[in-house]
């Protein structure tokens, strides 16, 4: 039997950017052709802030990207996070995937979230902010107050795999996690090679995650619906030197 058949109650879906609840839903095609527009460095006017950009690709073949910027203005930290994914098949998309995520922090907490997701045509939001009850969430999941330091999944942050609740950031839910050390395993970026630390995340998510000794987010790897989805760095990777307030919890 296909995955084309198995139901999606039966999948184990990734839910955070949507990245690979988005995946689990797209059609499974057995040699998809890559998008023809290649990810690009990026340009050097983009840096004033930290930029980390990925190609996210499926079975080996490039279906979109991930950039990620994060720049310090005042006592904040302002991350934005652009995700975009197509599944083409010769001249025909099949399946396409957009998710924006802007971020504020204070003092290491979040304090503001506003998310849009368009998955292949399904619209979902989130919107969160700080208050002294804690984070109030609202969001496609309904409304709720989540604890003042949760964490949300876009994963750059390294402390992501130190929580056991996570912020799904396309629908605004809980999600119970818990992480592994697996040790260490050499990446290659444009630029550098770097030592990083893998972590198995588990639980309502299932992946790998790879972040460099600095707290950099290098790499997220899982499997979905016979797929394997992978991250490779592209342009500069400067290291995160604008997020330490973030990254240390």
């Amino acid at each position: 039997m296909t995955d084309r058949h198995i139901p999606h109650s039966r999948l184990r879906t990734l839910a955070a950017t949507g990245l690979v609840a988005a995946l689990s839903s797209a059609p499974a095609i057995a040699n998809e052709a890559p998008m023809t527009d290649a990810i690009k460095p990026p340009a050097a006017e983009s840096l004033a802030g930290e930029t980390l950009a990925f190609k996210v690709m499926r079975d080996g073949s490039q279906i979109g990207h991930h950039k990620i910027r994060l720049e310090e203005i005042g006592d904040e930290l302002h991350v934005e996070v652009d995700i975009a994914l197509e599944v083409n098949l010769a001249f025909i998309t099949l399946f396409r995937y957009e998710h924006t995520n802007k971020e504020v922090w204070r003092d290491g907490r979040l304090v503001s979230l506003e998310t849009r997701t368009n998955d292949d045509g399904s619209e979902y939001w989130v919107s969160a902010r700080s208050s002294e009850e804690g984070l109030l969430v609202e969001g496609s999941a309904g409304s709720f107050v989540a604890p003042a330091e949760i964490l949300p999944t876009s994963y750059w942050n390294p402390a992501t795999v130190q929580q056991d609740v996570l912020l799904d950031t396309q629908r605004g839910r809980l999600l119970e996690v818990s992480s592994k050390a697996k040790g260490a395993e050499i990446i290659q970026t444009p630029e550098r090679v770097v030592d990083a630390r893998r972590f198995k995340l588990d639980g309502d998510l299932k992946a790998d995650l790879w972040y460099a000794p600095d707290g950099e987010w290098m790499k997220i790897a899982f499997d979905v619906r016979g797929s394997t989805i992978d991250y490779v760095p592209v342009g500069p990777h400067p290291g995160l030197r604008a997020a330490n307030q973030s990254s240390q919890r």
